[in-house]
C-alpha cells in the first residue's frame, strides 16, 4: 500500500519519469491498479454528497452508488482494452499490465483534488460557479494529459502516431460498447423468453 501511495505522488509531480519507471520489472502490480480506481470511486461518491445545495442538480434519491461505479469503472476498463489491442497491432511496445495500471494512475488528480474543489460549493455563491468549473475542467484536462502521456511513452510513440492511436483507441472503445449493450439487449430477450416459456408450461399442467 505504502508503494502504491508513493506511486501516486510521483504520477503527480513527476509524471514522465512515472510513465518511465512502471516499465520496470516488478515495478507495478495490479493491486494498484484496484487501490487507485476504489480510491477514485470513494473520492467521486464524497463530492457528490459533499456538493454544495446551491449546486446540487439532483435530488438525494436520484444518486445511485452502483451507477457511479459503472461509469467510472467501465469507460477505464474499455480504454484500456482497446488502447492495448489498437497499440499492439501498430507495433506499441507496451505490455496490458502496464496499459491497465497505467491508465488507472492517470485518475489520480481527480482523485485527489475532486473532494477539495467540490467543497468550494459551500462557500462560494452560484453565480461564481465560472471558478468551480474551471478548477472541474482542469482536473479532467489534467486526466486527459495524463492518458496521452501513457499512450506516448509506454508504446514508445512519436506525437502524430499517439494521437492517432488514442483516436483508434476511442473508436474502439465506441465499438465494445456497442457490441456490449447488444449482447445485454439479446441475453435479456432470451432470459425473458426462457421465462415466458416456464411460465407457459407451467400454466398448461
Amino acid at each position: 500500500m505504502i508503494a502504491t501511495f508513493k506511486l501516486m505522488r510521483q504520477v503527480l509531480v513527476h509524471p514522465i519519469d512515472f510513465f518511465h519507471d512502471i516499465q520496470e520489472p516488478g515495478r507495478i502490480k495490479w493491486r494498484d491498479a484496484a487501490v487507485v480506481m476504489l480510491l477514485t470511486y470513494i473520492a467521486r461518491m464524497v463530492a457528490i454528497l459533499a456538493t454544495g445545495y446551491a449546486f446540487e442538480t439532483r435530488e438525494p434519491y436520484e444518486i445511485s452508488f452502483l451507477h457511479e461505479f459503472i461509469w467510472l469503472i467501465v469507460p477505464w476498463l474499455t480504454w484500456s482494452v482497446a488502447n492495448w489491442a489498437v497499440s499492439a497491432i501498430l507495433e506499441g511496445e507496451g505490455k496490458f499490465k502496464e496499459v491497465f495500471v497505467g491508465s488507472a494512475f492517470a485518475f489520480v488528480p481527480y482523485m485527489v483534488f475532486i473532494v477539495p474543489v467540490t467543497l468550494l460549493t459551500n462557500v462560494i455563491a452560484l453565480d461564481e460557479d465560472s471558478i468551480y468549473s474551471f478548477l472541474i475542467n482542469l482536473t479532467i484536462v489534467w486526466v486527459a494529459w495524463l492518458l496521452l502521456l501513457k499512450v506516448k511513452i509506454i508504446n514508445d510513440f512519436e506525437l502524430v502516431k499517439m494521437l492517432w492511436i488514442t483516436f483508434l483507441s476511442i473508436v474502439g472503445i465506441l465499438i465494445i460498447w456497442f457490441v456490449g449493450i447488444l449482447m445485454f439487449g439479446l441475453m435479456n430477450q432470451l432470459i425473458n423468453f426462457v421465462v415466458d416459456l416456464f411460465k407457459e408450461l407451467n400454466f398448461r399442467r
